[in-house]
């Protein structure tokens, strides 16, 4: 058999094979051959193009599976007794986390849903069946590959959402915040100045000889019960990120070296407490204060976390995101971090309490047993340092939350050691007070009053203007709220050196202060305190200021900020 090629009456090339028999025919006394002539042209061209048709289907195929293994979500294809006839590798990896199953096996249930609901019942909401299963969340959507009654084939699209509801959870926690903080925010600074006037007098009439002792102690406990009041808002400030800080390098190594001993002395003995570090340093730019407060909620968390004993490891490292790599927790930057992590071998947290446990008031505890403020306060702490917390916990075996502060390279300063139990005494200098509350404005002047100085008043900055106008040679220090209406403390600062007096200025505030503080400070401006103010601290911060801190000391109650 060989192909011959022809040309017919039309002009047209016709392929042809020639079959010859081999064996001869007998047809008389003549041996004949048989030759036999077959026009093959249309079955080549069929051959032809069935090849090229599989050809195209396999192309398509390959396509098909290109796309398949690179898309996204996980594509499943089902026979109608759920069994798996193929997975892409996004379904591969779903199913061993659905129904730890792979191809070849049959399907009764996804995640936490039946596999017939999935298939016959229309989803909740849109057009997405939800399905959980030990902290992740899909997406899956089915479809029958064949309409009719009974489908014999069954697509299924499974897409991880776990991430996108994680980020849905926190911004709708971070809107809850921002919500809580504008109102943190608008009420702090009113309340703070109730508070004031109430500690500014229970100081004084503590402080009055006027008093039997026990009218003094008294009035020592009504200060108290102010302060307690005043850290409350400060932890509202915390977890709003609103607080006022004062940040400056700082070295957390020394600063968990005096908790730890603080914290052996608090805690009950049942509790082990150990600090894990290496010998160097671990500077970052950080308010004193607030990181203090934020170890100390992190140990009684953990305290609270071992009723029955246990050990409280805490340690401190140095570690380095470099640009490209995958950061530890989201939205930290490449750069170095300093460590901090607080484990506890407690009861650990179970699943449905961990989402909520930086919630502001959310709390597991009993009435009266908590306020639900102290993890969120350390959330709020950490990410106005520009910061992160992460958490992982073991039920039954204990819980590990770990902070990342950025590392400074600066040397950390030394903190300051003044004594805020001395109260210095003023030498009958002039202070001119500026504040818009009529009570708070009383209570400062009286107690300036008290510690020898002499004052002046003015509700707003216009009229603190107006007042060096016509005394301010006399005037040795200004003392003005920020937040007024008009002209606020810092633009009376302002005002005040473009005019070309250089009288020192304090600044009293309960908001986080807007404007770079190095910046006040290169204007004149001495110091700043929060609100509400400890008497102690405004006494030395004015004496300070004055240039009078040798002068006449008067021995007070320990300070409370």
């Amino acid at each position: 058999e060989a192909p011959y090629y022809f040309q017919d009456a039309d002009g047209e090339v016709r392929e042809m094979t020639l079959l010859c028999s081999t064996t001869p025919l007998s047809m008389g006394e003549e041996s004949l051959v048989l030759v036999t002539l077959l026009d093959i042209t249309q079955r080549k061209q069929m051959e032809e193009e069935r090849e090229r048709l599989v050809a195209e289907v396999s192309a398509q195929a390959r396509q098909l599976q290109a796309i398949l293994d690179t898309v996204p979500q996980g594509v499943l294809l089902l026979d109608d007794e759920g069994g798996i006839l193929h997975a892409n590798p996004m379904a591969e990896k779903a199913l061993a986390v659905l129904a730890r199953a792979r191809e070849g096996d049959a399907l009764s249930r996804l995640g936490d849903r039946p596999l017939a609901e999935l298939l016959t019942s229309p989803p909740v909401k849109g057009l997405w069946h939800e399905v959980k299963v030990d902290g992740s969340t899909f997406e899956v959507i089915a479809r029958p590959v064949e309409q009719g009654a009974a489908p014999e084939r069954w697509v299924l699209v499974l897409n991880d959402v776990t991430r996108e509801r994680e980020v849905q959870t926190q911004l709708q926690q971070q809107e809850r915040l921002a919500t809580v903080g504008q109102l943190a925010g608008g009420i702090a600074h009113d309340f703070n100045n109730i508070l004031g006037v109430i500690i500014l007098y229970a100081g004084m009439l503590a402080q009055s000889e006027a008093l039997t002792d026990q009218d003094r102690e008294r009035a020592a406990i009504i200060r108290e019960q102010g302060w307690q009041a005043s850290r409350l808002i400060q932890q509202i400030l915390d977890f709003s990120r609103r607080a006022l800080l004062e940040r400056q390098p700082l070295d957390l190594l020394p600063l968990l070296k005096e908790q730890v001993k603080m914290l052996q002395r608090t805690l009950p003995e049942h509790i082990e407490i150990v600090l894990n570090h290496r010998e160097d340093q671990y500077v970052v730019s950080a308010d004193l204060t607030r990181i203090q407060q934020m170890i100390m909620n992190l140990a009684l968390n953990a305290r609270d976390a071992m009723p029955e004993g246990g050990t409280l490891r805490i340690g401190l490292d140095k570690i380095e995101v470099r640009p490209g790599e995958s950061p530890l927790l989201p939205e930290m930057e490449a750069g170095e971090w300093v460590q901090l992590t607080v484990s506890d071998t407690g009861t650990g947290i179970t699943p449905d309490v961990l989402p909520h446990i930086f919630e502001p008031f959310f709390t597991t505890k009993g009435p009266g047993k908590g306020s639900g403020l102290g993890l969120a306060q350390v959330e709020g702490i950490v990410g106005q340092h520009g910061g992160r917390i992460g958490v992982t916990t073991e039920l039954g075996r204990g819980t590990t939350f770990t902070v990342y502060l950025p590392a400074l390279a600066a040397r950390p300063t030394e903190p300051p050691t003044a004594d805020v139990s001395i109260m210095p005494q003023g030498r009958g200098e002039m202070v001119l007070v500026v504040e818009d509350q009529e009570a708070v404005r009383t209570a400062l002047v009286q107690s300036l009053e008290q510690m020898n100085y002499r004052t002046l008043e003015a509700a707003n900055g216009e009229q603190a203007l107006a007042v060096m106008q016509e005394r301010g040679e006399q005037v040795a220090l200004v003392l003005s709220d920020v937040v007024m209406p008009g002209i606020g403390g810092i633009r009376l600062l302002h005002a005040l050196r473009e005019q070309g007096w250089q009288t020192p200025v304090i600044l009293l505030t309960g908001h986080a202060m807007r404007e770079n503080l190095e910046n006040l400070q290169a204007q004149g401006l001495s110091a700043w305190l929060p609100k509400p103010p400890n008497l102690e601290q405004l006494a030395q911060a004015i004496a300070g200021a004055l240039g009078s801190t040798n002068g006449d000391l008067l021995q007070g109650e320990e300070g409370k900020s």
